[in-house]
């Protein structure tokens, strides 16, 4: 049975290097922690929010399997960080590592656990038989150090306490409704990013994470915007960082207009990916029971209660 990982499983850890299979693109692309590192990190630290999980195997090379989720205290979505080795595929017992994983996150408080995979790999065929669903297909797109800049005439700033309400409308109105189920707009507390204005109104928000290695961006436009180049390479030269660290760009399936800004930025696309979710209920027991006078000739039925924060 899969358990947590624990101080005299380290040891093992160093046949993992350069083994894991990264399933959330802020990892990988902004902090890109070292598996040892952030395994350590889960023990010695619960409140950082990673949880690592093992499952023993009978193999040589690697005496178990491994998996880690990141839950965030002010989110109710947690994500799988990495499963490990990625020299297993899907091996059967992974099953067991993501079933821990998914139990965990629910006992953290989450409501569903997010996985970005790469399509036709082994982490895809695992999150689908651990029951996960996709709800977007996506990639990421590389912007090249040097890039002409457009016009110079669009300007994004950053984002003020005044204007979250007006990106919070921005994204109900933007995003199709099946990514917003998943994806809501972010809460006031944990809203970055900048905003670009036109004739009073935001015609675009940029959710942006920094890290060591390199900024990532997820890009909303209007789709009424025309010269859709010129606002990119606008966002880019106006980015902290950039002169030093590695820009990257996660395009939906639905934003096409940015892909094809991106392919005449002549930036470097990334493997297609799939965006998974699963959702988690959390189910009560009832504490007393009652009768009422017009049904009580019906059928009884039980019926779980189910609290989902939304």
């Amino acid at each position: 049975m899969a358990r947590k990982l624990t101080w005299k499983d380290l040891a093992a850890l160093t046949r993992y290097q350069n083994q894991k299979m990264v399933l959330d693109n802020s990892l990988q692309f902004v902090h890109n922690p070292g598996l040892i590192s952030s395994s350590l990190l889960s023990i010695i630290s619960p409140s950082s929010g990673f949880y690592t999980t093992i499952e023993r195997i009978d193999s040589h090379q690697f005496p178990f399997l491994l998996g880690q989720i990141c839950c965030d205290r002010n989110d109710h979505s947690a994500r799988i960080a990495y499963l490990a080795p990625s020299d297993m595929d899907a091996h059967p017992a992974f099953d067991k590592v993501v079933s821990n994983l998914v139990s965990t996150a629910g006992e953290k408080g989450a409501v569903q656990i997010l996985a970005e995979v790469t399509e036709n790999s082994p982490a895809e065929e695992i999150m689908y038989q651990a029951g996960f669903r996709q709800y977007a297909e996506q990639q990421i797109w590389k912007v090249p150090r040097r890039i002409v800049f457009g016009s110079g005439k669009k300007t994004w700033i950053p984002l003020s306490n005044g204007d979250v309400d007006a990106v919070i409308s921005f994204y109900q109105r933007i995003l199709p409704v099946q990514i917003l189920r998943v994806e809501p707009p972010p809460t006031p507390a944990g809203m970055q990013g900048m905003i670009c204005w036109k004739e009073g109104k935001i015609v675009g928000f940029a959710a942006i994470q920094f890290g060591p290695k390199g900024i990532l961006v997820d890009i909303l436009l209007a789709p009424e915007l025309d010269q859709i180049d010129d606002y990119i390479s606008a966002l880019v030269f106006h980015l902290p960082y950039r002169d030093n660290r590695d820009i990257y760009f996660r395009v939906r399936s639905y934003q096409q207009g940015v892909k094809s800004a991106l392919e005449r930025l002549n930036a470097e696309p990334g493997a297609r990916q799939k965006a998974v979710v699963k959702r988690l209920a959390v189910h009560y027991n009832a504490k007393q029971t009652f009768r009422m006078q017009s049904f009580e000739k019906q059928p009884d039925i039980t019926t779980p209660i189910s609290n989902t924060k939304n």
